[in-house]
């Protein structure tokens, strides 16, 4: 593995513990066993290490996320998916997790065009299923609010400690309520 990738690697665990501002590059050098110049060298700042570890979660976190969706052909498939594998990733990497619930940085080394991408890819899912008349046709910034709000806010208790069961072991339900919340109602008859 890299020194950068170790690094990284080390300040997400000391971001998600400590928080931004009390993680101490001293401990997270040390811990991966580097020289200042090396640290610096990939780093010349801790704001930059922090965007580094931030963009490395959410690239990872939607990596898994669209793995999971564009598997499925039909949308029921494809939302269920979403929601177990965002629950699932929430549990497997918590201190991933915990970052990027947390603030945003400014200017983000996360290119924006990755990130449009990525919404490309999930919104042209969500209206061609729309379009087929299997999800309902909504903005898609309520579509994906009532797809993963749930499970989002499901993930913030569980790494708050407000909740004990891990976020997988309630993917069934909270995948059964996306699905119930974003498909198209059937019309009388068992028509579309």
């Amino acid at each position: 593995m890299q020194v950068r990738d170790r690094l990284i690697l080390a300040a997400e665990q000391q971001f998600a513990d400590k928080g931004a501002l009390d993680a101490r590059l001293s401990d997270i050098r040390g811990e991966v066993g580097v020289s200042v110049g090396a640290l610096y060298h990939h780093f010349p700042d801790k704001t930059a290490l922090y965007h580094g570890v931030w963009d490395h979660a959410l690239t990872d976190y939607q990596v898994a996320f669209w793995a999971a969706v564009r598997d499925h052909e039909t949308a029921e498939g494809g939302i269920r998916a979403g929601v177990e594998a965002h629950l699932q990733w929430v549990t497997d990497h918590p201190a991933r997790a915990t970052i990027l619930t947390g603030t945003r940085p400014k200017n983000s080394l996360h290119g924006d065009s990755d990130n449009r991408d990525f919404f490309r890819k999930v919104v042209t899912f969500w209206r061609t299923h729309a379009a087929y008349g299997s999800l309902r046709g909504l903005d898609f910034d309520i579509a994906y609010t009532l797809w993963l709000g749930p499970a989002q806010e499901y993930s913030r208790l569980w790494l708050a400690g407000a909740v004990e069961k891990p976020p997988s072991a309630v993917a069934p339900a909270l995948a059964d309520a996306a699905w119930r919340a974003v498909q198209r109602p059937r019309r009388r008859g068992g028509l579309r």
